[in-house]
C-alpha cells in the first residue's frame, strides 16, 4: 500500500521495515504492560493501601476512555496528515516524546487526582502512537506479505511485555518509569530514521474530498467503516475476546498478592511473581507463535486460529478459580500465553483483511484496536464483582 517498491526491492525493503518496526512495537507494549501491571498498581497502593482495588479500577476505566479517543484520533489524524515525512512518522515521533515526558512526570506523583489525570493523558498519547504504528502495516506492506508480517509482529506483544514488566519488577518506582521512557524514545527514533517514510501518494480511487486531507472530513467518516459487515463482525469479535483477557490480567498483581498469598510466592514478592508469570506467558506465547507460523503454511483459515484462542483462554481462566495457588497460576500462565500466541499470529493479517478502504487504513485499523480499549473499559466492572 502507499508507494510500493519495485519487485526487485520489495523483499529486502519489507524485511528491513518489519525488523525495524518491531523495535517501537516492543517499546510500546513494554510500556503498556510495565505501567499497568507493575508500577501503576504499586504507586496506587502507596497512595491508598486499603482502597487500592477501587482506585485502580477508577484509573483503568478513565484510561480506557482515553485509549478509545487516542486510537480513533491517531488513526484519523495520521490518515489526514500530508507532510514530506509521510503520514505516520510525525505522529510517531511526537507521541513518543510526549509519552516519555508523561512517564517521567508520573513517577513523582503522590496525589491520586494527579495520578489519574497524568495516566489518562499518557494512555491517550500511547494509544495515538499505537494507531499510527499499526497503520504502517496496511500502508507499507503488500497484501501478499501481511500474513508473515502479522506472524512476526505477533512477537511484539509478549516480548515487549516481558521487557517492560521485568524492567519495572527489578527497578525502583522512579527507575521503572524512566527506563520505559528511554526505551520508547530510542526505539521510535531508530525506526523513523532507518525506515524512512516517504511523502504519501493517494491511490487512483481516492476521492477529491479524501485527497484534501481535511481533519474534519476524517472525523465525520468514522461510521462509514461499520457499514462493512466483515469490519463490524471483526470489531465485535475482538471486543469480546479482549474483554475476558483484561478482566483477569489487569488485576494480576493483586490476585497474586491477595488470593494466592504473599507467603506462597517466590521470594514472597508479588512483583517478582508477576514478572515470572509474565515471563512464562511470554515463553508459551513464543512457542505457540512458532507452531502457528508453521500451521499457517498449511491452511488459510484465519477464523480457526481465533476459535482456538477463545477455547484455550477460557480453559486458562478456569484454572485459578479451581486452584488459587502458585501452581495454579503457573498453569494459567502457560495456557493463557499459548492462547495469546495463537491469536497474535493472525491478528494483524485478520485486521488488515477487513479494512474497507486504503486511504482510511489508519482510521479503520485504529477503530479495530478500539475494540480492545472498549473491552478494557468494561473489564474493571466485571473484575470487581
Amino acid at each position: 500500500m502507499g508507494r510500493l517498491a519495485s519487485n526487485a526491492e520489495a523483499k529486502p525493503s519489507i524485511a528491513r521495515l518489519l525488523a525495524l518496526l518491531l523495535l517501537p512495537a516492543f517499546a510500546l507494549y513494554g510500556t503498556f504492560n510495565g505501567v499497568q501491571q507493575i508500577v501503576l498498581p504499586l504507586q496506587v497502593e502507596q497512595v491508598d493501601p486499603t482502597g487500592k482495588v477501587g482506585r485502580l479500577a477508577l484509573i483503568v476505566t478513565i484510561c480506557s476512555i482515553a485509549s478509545v479517543v487516542g486510537l480513533g484520533s491517531g488513526g484519523a489524524l495520521s490518515d489526514a496528515t500530508r507532510s514530506r515525512f509521510g503520514r505516520r512518522t510525525p505522529w510517531l515521533a511526537g507521541m513518543a516524546v510526549a509519552s516519555a515526558a508523561l512517564l517521567v512526570i508520573m513517577a513523582r506523583q503522590t496525589s491520586l487526582v494527579v495520578i489519574v489525570t497524568v495516566s489518562a493523558i499518557l494512555w491517550f498519547a500511547l494509544n495515538f502512537f499505537q494507531a499510527a504504528l499499526l497503520a504502517v502495516i496496511p500502508d507499507r506492506v503488500p497484501a501478499s506479505r501481511r500474513a508473515m508480517a502479522s506472524w512476526l509482529f505477533g512477537y511484539a506483544g509478549p516480548v515487549g511485555a516481558l521487557i517492560g514488566i521485568n524492567m519495572c519488577a527489578f527497578a525502583s518506582l522512579n527507575g521503572g518509569y524512566a527506563a520505559l521512557a528511554v526505551f520508547l524514545v530510542l526505539a521510535t527514533a531508530v525506526f523513523v530514521v532507518f525506515a524512512r517514510e516517504g511523502p504519501y501518494a493517494p491511490s487512483a480511487t481516492t476521492s477529491p474530498s479524501q485527497a484534501k486531507g481535511s481533519l474534519l472530513n476524517a472525523a465525520i467518516r468514522f461510521a462509514e467503516s461499520f457499514s462493512s459487515r466483515d469490519f463490524a463482525l471483526a470489531f465485535t469479535a475482538r471486543a469480546l475476546l479482549f474483554l475476558g483477557q483484561f478482566t483477569v490480567l489487569g488485576y494480576l498483581l493483586y490476585a497474586l498478592q491477595d488470593y494466592v498469598g504473599v507467603q506462597s510466592l517466590p521470594d514472597h514478592s508479588p512483583q517478582i511473581a508477576a514478572g515470572l508469570v509474565n515471563t512464562i506467558r511470554t515463553m508459551a506465547s513464543m512457542a505457540a507463535l512458532a507452531l502457528a507460523g508453521w500451521f499457517m503454511q498449511l491452511t488459510n483459515r484465519r477464523k480457526l486460529f481465533l476459535q482456538v484462542y477463545a477455547g484455550m483462554t477460557a480453559a486458562a481462566f478456569i484454572v485459578p478459580i479451581v486452584s488459587s495457588t502458585w501452581t495454579g497460576m503457573l498453569i494459567f500462565s502457560v495456557l493463557s500465553g499459548a492462547a495469546y500466541g495463537v491469536f497474535a499470529s493472525v491478528d494483524l493479517a485478520f485486521m488488515s483483511h477487513v479494512l474497507p478502504a486504503r486511504d482510511s487504513a489508519g482510521r479503520d485499523i485504529g477503530l479495530l484496536a478500539v475494540a480492545g480499549a472498549a473491552a478494557q473499559l468494561l473489564a474493571p466492572g466485571l473484575a470487581a464483582r
